[in-house]
C-alpha cells in the first residue's frame, strides 16, 4: 500500500495483470459466510497430520484483488514489490488444528492472522538476491503486538483441503515495525493501518499443507477509514513526521483543530507532515463510490481478490511485539 503513492504521482500507468487462480468469484449475499466456488484446478486431496500443521506459520506470497476494479492493477502491482521486498509481510499461524473425522484434513483450525515484522528490523526495503524466496534472507517473522485476530475455519463443501472463516472479523495491514510504520493514519481504530472489516477467508492447501495454494479474501474497507489514510510517495521511511509517532489521540485531534483542513490533503499535512498524500483523495479520484456497509453500519469499499502463502518452517517467533526484537 505505501508504494501506491510512488506509482500515481510518478507514473500511474501499470501494464494490465492477468489473474489464473483455482477460484471462480461471484459475489456472495450478504450477510451469510458464503464464500465463491473453488473450480477443478486445486488439490483436492491432501495428506496433512494436524500435530505438524499446528504451530506452522504461513507468510503471504501473493495477494492479487480485482475489486475495486478502479485500481487493482495499481495494488497489485505494488503489493507484489513490498511483498518482494519484505515491506508488506502478513502472517497466518495455526495455533490449533484438530484432526478431521469426516473427510477433511482437519475438522477445525484456529488461526491467528495478522500484520508482521521480521528481524533484521532494517534495511526497511529487503529483497533477496535474484530470484531467491524474499523469506530466504529473513531470520524471522513475528506478528505485531496488539494486531492479529483470531479466526476459525471449517470445512467448506465437504472438501478435503478447503476451509472458510466461520464468521466474519477483521484484519488490518500494516507495512514496517510499529515505530517505524509506512503509512500514517493515526486517527484510525488501529493507528497506522489499513482495517478490513466484514472479513471472510477461504483456504485451500496444497498435498502437504506446506502452502495455502489457493486464497481467497473480501471485506469491507469504511470510507472515513480511508479518508484517514496518508501515504509516503518516496518509499518505505521516507517522509518524515510532523508529530511523533507515539502522540496521543488529543495530540492529532488538536492538530487538526488547528488546521482546520479544507481537503484531505491537507487533512494528512496536518497530522502526517508536507510530504504526505491522501489515500481517501486519490479514491475519490477514480470516481469510486461506496459498495459496503461494515457490520456497523458505515460506508465502505468492498474488496475482493486472492492469494498465496507458504510455510515458513524455524522462521516465526510466536511472541508478538512491536518490533519482533522480544523473544521467548
Amino acid at each position: 500500500m505505501l508504494g501506491l503513492g510512488r506509482v500515481y504521482l510518478c507514473a500511474l500507468v501499470a501494464a494490465t495483470f492477468g489473474f489464473s487462480g483455482c477460484v471462480q468469484v461471484n459475489e456472495p449475499d450478504p450477510p451469510t459466510i458464503t464464500i465463491p466456488e473453488n473450480s477443478t484446478g486445486c488439490d483436492k486431496y491432501c495428506e496433512c497430520d494436524a500435530a505438524d500443521v499446528q504451530g506452522r506459520a504461513y507468510r503471504v506470497t501473493s495477494l492479487q484483488i480485482d475489486e475495486p476494479e478502479a485500481f487493482a492493477t495499481i495494488l497489485n502491482e505494488m503489493w507484489a514489490g513490498d511483498i518482494r521486498n519484505n515491506v508488506l509481510n502478513v502472517i497466518f499461524n495455526v495455533e490449533q488444528a484438530v484432526p478431521g473425522t469426516t473427510g477433511s484434513a482437519f475438522n477445525s483450525l484456529k488461526i491467528s492472522a495478522g500484520p508482521s515484522w521480521r528481524v533484521p528490523k532494517e534495511p526497511w526495503t529487503n529483497p533477496a538476491p535474484g530470484d531467491d524466496p524474499p523469506e530466504s534472507i529473513i531470520d524471522s517473522y513475528c506478528q505485531l503486538k496488539g494486531m492479529a485476530i483470531p479466526l476459525e475455519l471449517k470445512p467448506y463443501r465437504n472438501l478435503q483441503c478447503t476451509f472458510k472463516s466461520t464468521e466474519m472479523s477483521s484484519l488490518y495491514f500494516h507495512s514496517g515495525p510499529k515505530d517505524m510504520p509506512f503509512i500514517c493514519a493515526p486517527q484510525n481504530e488501529v493507528a497506522n493501518n489499513i482495517p478490513i472489516k466484514n472479513l471472510k477467508i477461504r483456504a485451500t492447501f496444497n498435498r502437504d499443507c506446506t502452502e495455502i495454494a489457493d486464497g481467497y479474501l473480501e471485506g469491507c474497507i469504511a470510507v472515513d477509514a480511508a479518508d484517514n489514510i496518508c501515504m509516503c510517495p518516496g518509499g518505505a521511511g521516507v517522509c518524515d513526521r510532523a508529530l511523533p509517532i507515539d502522540s496521543t489521540p488529543d495530540v492529532y485531534e488538536a492538530a487538526v483543530t488547528e488546521a482546520q483542513p479544507k481537503t484531505l490533503g491537507d487533512y494528512c499535512h496536518a497530522v502526517c507532515g508536507k510530504q504526505w498524500i491522501s489515500f481517501g483523495a486519490l479514491i475519490h479520484s477514480f470516481g469510486l463510490e461506496p459498495t459496503c456497509l461494515t457490520v456497523d453500519g458505515i460506508e465502505g469499499y468492498r474488496v475482493q481478490g486472492f492469494f498465496t502463502a507458504i510455510d515458513i518452517p524455524g522462521q516465526f517467533n510466536p511472541v508478538q511485539s512491536d518490533d519482533c526484537s522480544v523473544t521467548q
